[in-house]
């Protein structure tokens, strides 16, 4: 026996058959349950009354209608996949349903598709029909740019490749009824090859005009009773049916690599071609008995292990007793009598998925080994007479029928036939997972994260989960939760319920999905690309008495940070910040700059030491004033000890000029400002302290020059507000100060840094070895340029600022330089005045995961999960479909205006 191909794995499965069937639960129940899916097709899809006839040999009629059918075929969740509605409406509705299938493979697999992008994935698809192209002959004054992509079959598994970014083979297949297996056999092959490393295979048919039913009725092949009857004497035809199956498949050895789900082992593959026989629709048994041998032969597998067939199976007079007769010779004889092979076709349930056929029994196939239970074949009452099932040792399933207990994994055959003489064969064998081991160290409350394309679909997502997760104990609470986290695609519209018990977050997901927008639940539209974030620290006037205290109470390691920041302050001469942090109103020295500014910077560290502990990583810092001291220690530019010696020594100098002036905000651009003080006489009097924004300065001067100019700038309507600041910073009178200044940090070495430093004095990236003395006297004096340092920022890329500080007083000018610049950002805060607890924190670190931000997640996801079943995306499907035309003939509409007159 020839040695075995490497195993390939079926890690993602995705299906929409008869009656809408998405679900594996729905489908074995319907499967075991014995019920028949095929309907009459209703005239809502063409004029059935005027195209049927009980007789075979009435032109242009067909004998049936009888069909497995999906719903709502021209509904399609255009804007999910980027498709503008005029180019929708052309698409024909079997592209539609592969992209939605083929997306549905991947989350079943546990493959974010952006993961695929760029890569060699190959994609082949079973397709046969063209029925939206005849639909559209009808009405050529309809036909425009994209009807050719919309309606060629080549483009189907192209439009996959596209919209996905796959870079292997993408190929449309057409062996008509053995398409998908075909589909199969070639994807299987270019792995095998080594041509592309994955591969998505699927099938598709849909059922959109009457001119195939009049043709297969014509050639006598559809069942005029409206039944697949497999193995039945009273076989006469087959029933037409539509829908589409999609696989994700890969190696097995990649897919246990990357912990994968594996829904069933693909051990070998075979197709051939009857050749000349008596005719070209007439089957040839020595051609497929030769395909069955052989293929099971490369599987390594003896023909008595395999367990089931998944037949052809079509219900026809010639087809099954050929059928029947090949797989007696190939694997049925050879048997022990007691152990029969165990045939079926999922056609007596679904009908003849065409195309999709093949692909459709590979799902029942696979079901029957993930269950070890071979469901049973409809409609057969009397066999019929020209099949010795007793004699080939063969016997049709008629109920369902559990394997028997093996130590080795079950296999299964799975055959499928083109019309026009192309077999193919495929062997499956069951795949037995290893005993997980359970971990202590699994968190009992993780975080769940969901993400969708629309706010829509987003809750309804959260309808899916909320289901999902009811009853799930703490282990599958985390399975779930991880599979969300690292399985699934992130999409623009994201949604974070942070860590807690289940029955919370199913809480929690349920008020959600019913339209509220409950605490506990966190939301944002998260940017398309990974977004850059730069942490801003806040200065003078964010300080508010009582902040941090909450923190201090609630979180051990904000205050070691703080009480680290206290001892070396406190040895610096400074004051002590936990004091001064837990002070109440009477005994607060907030408004003396020489505590205000320790006090600040000590609480800066705590927090960014609490984000650092989150897994929050910066891609640049800056600060505001005073705040640039924390900044240049996040930055790594100075160490803890050299910072306090900066703040320490900086707010000492600058509370010597207490009462020598004040500050004042002004609503106005620079050029304003000055304008208005020349015009109230007052040039040379006050300074520029800040540009904040394009229409935000600061001032600093004497008291009276600035109520004068208030008075100037009310008089044209304009923002102005002294500040409650007994000082007059980034001004001259700070100009007393500077030999105090540089000697006192004369010492200073800082360090080029470890993250880039955005200075707020030259609005530029300053290297950290700068930041010497002589810088942090500019810092006292110059104005200080935040919104220049915001613009560099905007230049390089940030679009997350995060504001470290008790209050956030930098977001309007944020906001105003993204809006001003149109680019989408976001400025958030880390606490605010009167909310300083850690849910305020941790709310920040939500949004920049939600938002794309550099924020880990691995102390939430300490170690890996296997994969579970997660819920599928909620499309968001509307109408598209072709308008009709002032010239449309629409002949598949034209019924009968008098039923013996006929037509006008």
């Amino acid at each position: 026996m020839a040695d075995p191909k490497s195993k390939l794995a079926i890690v993602g499965m995705a299906f929409r058959l008869p009656g809408g069937i998405g679900d594996e639960n729905a489908l074995w129940d319907h499967l075991t349950g014995g019920t028949n899916l095929v309907r009459e097709i209703g005239p809502e899809r063409w004029a059935t009354d005027t195209y049927s006839h009980p007789s075979r040999s009435e032109p242009g009629r067909s004998v049936t209608y009888a069909a497995g059918t999906l719903d709502a075929v021209d509904e399609f969740d255009a804007s999910f996949f980027g498709i503008s509605p005029r180019e929708a409406r052309l698409m024909d509705p079997q592209q539609r349903l592969i992209l939605e299938l083929g997306w549905e493979a991947l989350e079943n697999g546990g493959q974010p598709p952006s993961r695929l992008a760029g890569t060699d994935c190959a994609v082949y698809m079973g397709v046969s029909a063209a029925d939206f192209m005849l639909r559209q002959a009808d009405d050529p004054s309809g036909v425009d740019a994209h009807t050719m992509t919309g309606s060629v079959p080549s483009i189907i598994p192209n439009r996959l490749s596209y919209l996905l970014d796959l870079r292997g083979p993408s190929m449309a297949v057409d062996t008509a009824c053995s398409s998908s297996l075909v589909a199969l056999h070639l994807a299987c092959n270019t792995l095998w090859n080594g041509e592309a490393s994955t591969a998505l295979v699927g099938g598709v048919s849909m059922l959109l005009h009457p001119l195939p039913f009049i043709g297969f009725s014509k050639a006598s092949m559809l069942s005029d009773a409206g039944l697949c009857r497999a193995f039945d004497a009273r076989g006469n035809g087959y029933v037409r049916a539509e829908g589409g199956v999609v696989l994700f498949v890969k190696p097995l050895a990649d897919a246990l690599r990357d912990g994968d789900p594996v829904q069933a082992v693909i051990r070998a593959t075979g197709v051939n071609s009857d050749g000349r026989k008596d005719g070209m629709t007439i089957p040839g048994t020595a051609t497929q008995e030769e395909l069955l041998t052989r293929t099971v032969r490369e599987a390594g597998v003896d023909p008595s292990e395999v367990a089931y067939l998944e037949t052809h199976g079509t219900g026809t007079g010639v087809g099954d007793p050929v059928e029947t007769a090949a797989i007696g010779e190939a694997l049925g004889r050879g048997r022990s009598p007691d152990q029969p092979l165990l045939i079926g076709s999922v056609k007596s349930n679904l009908g003849h998925l065409e195309a999709a056929s093949g692909l459709a029994g590979l799902v029942k196939t696979v079901l029957s080994l993930k269950r070890r239970t071979v469901p049973p074949n409809l409609h057969l009452e009397e066999p019929n007479p020209n099949i010795d099932l007793e004699g080939m040792n063969l016997r049709v399933v008629t109920e369902p029928t559990p394997l028997p207990p093996s130590d080795r994994e079950v296999c299964m055959g799975l055959s499928s036939f083109g019309f026009g003489g192309v077999n193919a064969h495929a062997v499956l064998q069951e795949f037995r997972k290893e005993e997980e081991e359970a971990t202590e160290s699994v968190p009992t409350c993780p975080p769940l994260l969901l993400s969708a394309r629309h706010p829509q679909a987003l809750r309804e997502l959260a309808e899916r989960y909320a289901i999902r997760l009811e009853g799930a104990d703490a282990r599958e609470h985390y399975q779930v939760a991880y599979g969300a986290a690292f399985r699934r695609e992130r999409l623009p519209h994201a949604l974070a319920v942070p860590p807690a018990a289940p029955d919370e977050t199913v809480r929690r997901l349920q008020a959600f999905a019913e339209g509220e927008d409950p605490e506990g639940v966190v939301t944002e539209e998260r940017f398309t690309d990974e977004a850059s974030l730069a942490l801003v620290y806040s200065g003078n006037g964010s300080q508010w008495v009582g902040m941090g205290r909450k923190l201090m109470d609630e979180d051990p390691s904000f205050l070691n940070s703080i009480r680290e920041v206290d001892e070396l302050l406190r040895a610096a001469g400074g004051p002590s910040v936990e004091e001064e942090l837990r002070c109440d109103d009477a005994e607060a020295r907030l408004h003396l700059t020489e505590v205000a500014q320790p006090t600040l910077f000590a609480l800066q560290v705590g927090l960014t030491e609490l984000l650092r502990d989150r897994g929050v990583v910066p891609q640049a810092v800056f600060g505001h004033s005073v705040g640039e001291v924390a900044a240049a220690w996040a930055a790594g530019c100075l160490s803890l000890e050299q910072a306090v010696e900066v703040i320490t020594r900086r707010s000492a100098a600058q509370a010597r000029t207490a009462g020598a002036g004040r500050m004042a905000a002004v609503g106005l651009s620079v050029e304003e400002v000055r304008e208005a003080m020349e015009a109230a006489g007052l040039d040379g009097a006050l300074e520029v302290a800040g540009v904040n924004s394009p229409r935000d300065v600061t001032l600093s001067g004497p008291y009276d020059a600035l109520k004068t100019l208030e008075d100037r700038v009310a008089t044209v309507g304009g923002f102005f507000q002294i500040l409650d600041l007994d000082y007059a910073f980034h001004s001259r009178c700070m100009d007393g100060q500077k030999d105090r200044v540089l000697q006192g940090l004369a010492d200073i070495r800082p360090s080029r840094g470890t993250l880039p430093f955005v200075s707020t004095v030259t609005g530029e990236e300053v290297d950290g070895t700068q930041l010497h003395g002589t810088y942090w006297w500019r810092n006292v004096r110059e104005p200080v340029l935040f919104h220049a340092a915001v613009n560099r920022l905007l230049d390089a890329g940030t679009r997350i600022f995060l504001e470290v500080g008790p209050h956030a007083i930098m977001q309007r000018y944020l906001k105003t330089a993204l809006q001003e610049r149109e680019i989408r950002g976001r400025s958030l805060p880390t606490l605010l005045r009167g909310d300083d607890g850690p849910d305020r924190v941790e709310e920040a670190v939500w949004r920049i995961r939600l938002l794309g931000g550099p924020a880990s997640l691995s102390d939430h996801f300490p170690v890996p999960a296997p994969s579970v079943p997660l819920p599928n995306y909620p499309w968001q499907r509307e109408r598209h479909w072709p308008e009709r035309t002032n010239e449309a003939a629409e002949l598949y509409h034209r019924n009968k205006d008098h039923p013996l007159l006929g037509w006008r």
